[in-house]
């Protein structure tokens, strides 16, 4: 009668596969040196007019592995005392591939770039997008990635609840996490065509789908070349470390029937280690052995058949077999060409530790009372929080990379109030008013910058350890009707004032224009004239946010016997923002709407419960939302299309110890629709999963 165990295991694996097109954003006709001044279709040179940068059609396809154990122990040697150790292990496998047929040229500055592609014809539409086009000397490049990813996750705490009297206890919980993510294979291997003629895109027909021909037979490996200084072999195995200690120290003290103090403390340590290799040259590739062809090392990914693709698109296409080049090359020798290294000029940025510790204390006085016969209770609190940090990671001093380590520390004084009024048996009239505080992700405090080039797609991400984190005062009123027995009608009103918020500044600019050296490039294959997207985080003034939600549930227990067991779970949400956002130099730029937030919300769920069945059928709405501000490559902003979700479940119970769950996801077969610009509308992916269907199982002993 005094010791308990619980035991708990799921399992669960997931087949995924993704494809759709993407463009790897638009820019302008006179970007990366312009196109050839050979073109007989002169207007497409010219700044006004937008192109695709890298257009494609992807397949990614996942295959998940998912195992969850948790257990409790707990002792009770007391009336007023408990004793609770619980843990919890969890593994997640994935095998992740994804192949592309993209053309690089529109990307690249050079002569293996833009300014030797010729455009033979054109037609640009009423907001300058160039949406049909004849091109030469075009490179066309397959390339295909494969990843094997594993993370383990462990969590253990011990929590101890004890009562020194009736009306004084205390609760204090000591407890530690560990994340351990590793990408041990990450493979990436191209095959290329330089200098095609006769390449065409038509968006005409469909702006997200467009018609792509290559010009010549994707699946014919005699049209392909493995050459070395083009072709590439990317080796980037990583990791990342996560680990988290914490405990914590509360006392309750009643005062009297309507008083009730609280205080306590709590102390967090978080550390994070990033981890990354990569080989000194990707672009050094050796011959194909002799004996081996490249149709041996070669197969066909087989594409489209739920995207409606014209007939005129190409619906398969010759890849590298990752497999095979790896067994004839030794790619995973780890010796020679194929040495990966965490001293690459690309991969030393991405190898840092982070540590944070946090120390805060409270004081909180809960009340219970009435004013006029209406009762009111509610609680008042003042929570003190400190936070020192250190981020150690490769800055760039003096044209040289070097390990540097920056501390920095800062106090947070964080009040809140709480009331709710009992209006009468079923109404409830609630007010809530706090200070508010969330820092940075710790990827953003890394001192320095990381250099990555992956094909025509080039990135350097920075990050400031001074980051101050986000900081807002927030109110919020509601008023909460239980007419009836498990129904609710709800609206709330809401107020945000962001006085402090992280903004990722994305800025696209030649890489020889932003003061790093230009060892950083070594071994990418790309030139200091390439335009490269600068990812850098700073703090910006904020700005307001408000809105209201309703809320509506209710089972329908006025149905006649035969039907009861139906009801119904229903909320809107409306959100409207304005937060000033800046440039990379600190300039204000846009006031828009917040990244990520949807104006307009809503949730739908009808379900059915009765005996051994159940089944619900659930929508979900989200109109579009911005994702960055300001654009890059000359656009205003980028965001993403509104989605529309319609996801089933249903469960049998076979007896007391077996359940049966069906679950269907995406009924709608809605696509995740990004763009660039809010008047030219112009597509970055277009990329769907389709419908999703699961089968489990469920047994208690």
């Amino acid at each position: 009668g005094a010791f308990g165990a619980l035991l708990s295991v799921a399992y669960s694996e997931r087949n995924l596969s993704e494809e759709g097109h993407s463009t790897v954003r638009w820019d302008s006709g006179t970007s990366s040196g312009g196109f050839s001044a050979a073109s007989p279709f002169a207007a497409a040179r010219d700044a006004a007019v937008f192109h695709p940068r890298i257009p494609r059609y992807g397949q990614l396809i996942h295959d998940q592995e998912r195992l969850g154990i948790t257990g409790s122990l707990q002792w009770q040697p007391s009336s007023g005392t408990l004793l609770t150790l619980d843990s919890m292990f969890g593994k997640f496998d994935a095998k992740r591939t994804e192949n592309f047929l993209e053309a690089i040229s529109f990307s690249r500055t050079g002569a293996a770039g833009k300014p030797a592609t010729v455009v033979l014809d054109g037609e640009i539409d009423d907001r300058g997008n160039l949406v049909y086009g004849v091109f030469d000397n075009v490179d066309i490049r397959s390339e295909s990635r494969y990843d094997e990813l594993t993370t383990k996750f462990s969590q253990t705490s011990l929590n101890l609840d004890h009562e020194f009297s009736d009306r004084f206890r205390m609760n204090a919980l000591v407890g530690m996490s560990r994340s351990n993510f590793e990408n041990p294979i990450q493979t990436t291997i191209t095959l290329d065509r330089v200098d095609t003629d006769g390449y065409s895109w038509d968006y005409r027909g469909n702006d997200r789908l467009p018609v792509i021909d290559y010009g010549f037979d994707v699946n014919d490996p005699a049209n392909w070349s493995f050459a070395n200084g083009r072709s590439e072999i990317r080796l980037r195995p990583q990791s990342a470390l996560n680990e988290f200690v914490t405990g914590r120290f509360d006392l309750v003290f009643d005062v009297s029937d309507q008083l009730v103090l609280k205080g306590g403390v709590t102390w967090k340590e978080y550390d994070f280690t990033s981890h990354e290799q990569r080989r000194a040259s990707e672009t050094l590739v050796p011959g194909i052995p002799a004996g081996i062809t490249l149709a041996e090392l070669t197969r066909l990914a087989n594409f489209g058949a739920g995207l409606g693709l014209s007939g005129n698109s190409d619906q398969s296409w010759l890849i590298p077999d990752i497999n095979a080049f790896a067994e004839a090359l030794g790619i995973y020798s780890g010796t020679g060409i194929y040495a990966v290294s965490p001293n690459v000029a690309s991969a030393r940025g991405n190898n840092h530790f982070i540590t944070e510790e946090d120390l805060s204390t409270y004081l909180q006085l809960d009340f219970f009372t009435e004013m006029g016969g209406v009762p009111i209770r509610g609680d008042v609190g003042l929570r003190n929080v400190n936070t020192d940090q250190t981020s150690t990671g490769f800055a760039v001093v003096n044209n040289t990379p070097v390990l540097i380590s920056v501390n920095r520390d800062y106090d947070d004084l964080l009040p809140s109030f709480n009331i709710a009024a009992d209006l009468s048996d079923d109404l409830v009239l609630r007010f809530g008013a706090a200070k508010v505080m969330s820092r940075p992700a710790l990827g953003n405090l890394v001192p320095g910058v990381t250099v990555s080039v992956s094909g025509g797609n080039r990135v350097v991400n920075g990050g400031d350890p001074l980051l101050e984190p986000f900081r807002a005062t927030t109110a919020d009123l509601g008023l909460e009707w239980y007419f009836d027995e498990g129904a609710l009608l709800s609206l709330a009103v809401f107020y945000k004032d962001i006085e402090s918020f992280v903004q990722t500044s994305r800025e696209v600019r030649p890489y020889n224009t932003s003061g790093l050296p230009e060892s950083l490039l070594a071994g990418t294959g790309a030139l200091p004239t390439d335009e490269f997207q600068f990812n850098i985080p700073i703090n910006t003034p904020g700005g307001e946010l408000s809105g209201f939600e309703i809320g509506y549930q209710q089972p329908f227990n006025f149905l006649p016997e035969s039907w009861k067991g139906f009801g119904a779970i229903v909320n809107y949400t409306y959100v409207q923002s304005q937060i000033q956002y800046n440039t990379a130099a600190g300039l204000p730029s846009l006031r828009t709407d917040l990244v990520g937030l949807s104006e307009d919300a809503y949730n739908a769920t009808l379900y059915f419960e009765r005996n051994k069945y159940s089944i619900r059928v659930s929508a979900a709405y989200r109109d579009d939302y911005l994702t960055v501000v300001p654009g890059r490559n000359g656009a205003d902003v980028e965001g993403t299309k509104g989605t529309f979700n319609v996801d089933m479940s249903a469960s049998y119970n076979v007896n007391d110890n077996l359940e049966l769950v069906l679950e269907a996801l995406n009924l709608t077969d809605d696509f995740n629709d990004q763009w660039v610009d809010s008047a030219a509308d112009r597509v970055v992916v277009y990329h769907h999963t389709g419908r999703q269907f699961y089968l489990g199982a469920r047994y208690r002993f």
